[in-house]
């Protein structure tokens, strides 16, 4: 502790020049806390329909009588409901596929796998799922396990290159940032069957326009 507010006194000079004041240094001790079990306490069961509950693995069931229940164990990755852009694309998912049955789903990015979990819960075949990070292909792997899901084989790859299924996608759902979404416009757009439908996720407020702009031209 010594040490460490040393340091922070050290660089205060530059934190003021750049408009950061931290003068009031204070210090106090924290009692002992599980940090890699504390944070679970913020999750809850997500109702996405009458269809479809989001459950974190380590909450009681709730579901009703004929709803589907996903799950879910986000591990080192990103994706256990509760974010509005991975909440966004489980809407579309669940939308669409009470709408219609047997359509096909490219999950691109799939972090933790939830997606394309919960396409295959909604009755989507065939479905496809990717992302650039390993470890997330190994737990959207776990989850399946979790789930009892073997419909689909995620694999390791990038969206600037991904080619997909030649006969491409009812619906693809890409929840990426948005600068990585408008430099793989081409290819990411080329995955969508015509008539079909792709919903991007992952853009904050201000660089909306700019994603929309991108994908209309």
């Amino acid at each position: 502790a010594d040490e460490a507010e040393a340091m922070i006194r050290e660089q205060m000079s530059f934190w003021s020049e750049i408009g950061i004041d931290a003068d009031n240094i204070q210090r106090s001790v924290l009692s002992g806390i599980d940090w890699s079990e504390a944070w679970k306490k913020y999750f809850h069961p997500i109702e996405i329909s009458d269809r479809l509950l989001i459950l974190p693995s380590w909450l009681e069931n709730p579901c009703k009588a004929g709803q589907k229940v996903l799950t879910i164990d986000p591990g080192m990755s990103f994706g256990t409901g509760q974010h509005a852009t991975t909440l966004f694309c489980l809407k579309v998912i669940d939308k669409l596929g009470a709408e219609k049955k047997g359509l096909s789903l490219l999950d691109a990015g799939c972090g933790s796998g939830i997606l394309a979990i919960a396409g295959d819960l909604c009755g989507y075949s065939p479905i496809d799922a990717f992302d650039f990070d390993p470890d997330a292909v190994m737990i959207t792997k776990e989850n399946m396990e979790l789930n009892h899901v073997s419909g689909f084989e995620p694999v390791t790859a990038d969206a600037a290159d991904y080619q997909g299924r030649p006969e491409k996608y009812d619906l693809v759902c890409a929840n990426i940032l948005a600068h990585l979404l408008k430099s793989f416009k081409t290819n990411i757009s080329s995955w969508v069957k015509e008539g079909g439908y792709l919903a991007l996720a992952g853009i904050l407020e201000e660089e909306f326009e700019s994603v929309v702009q991108a994908y209309e031209a």
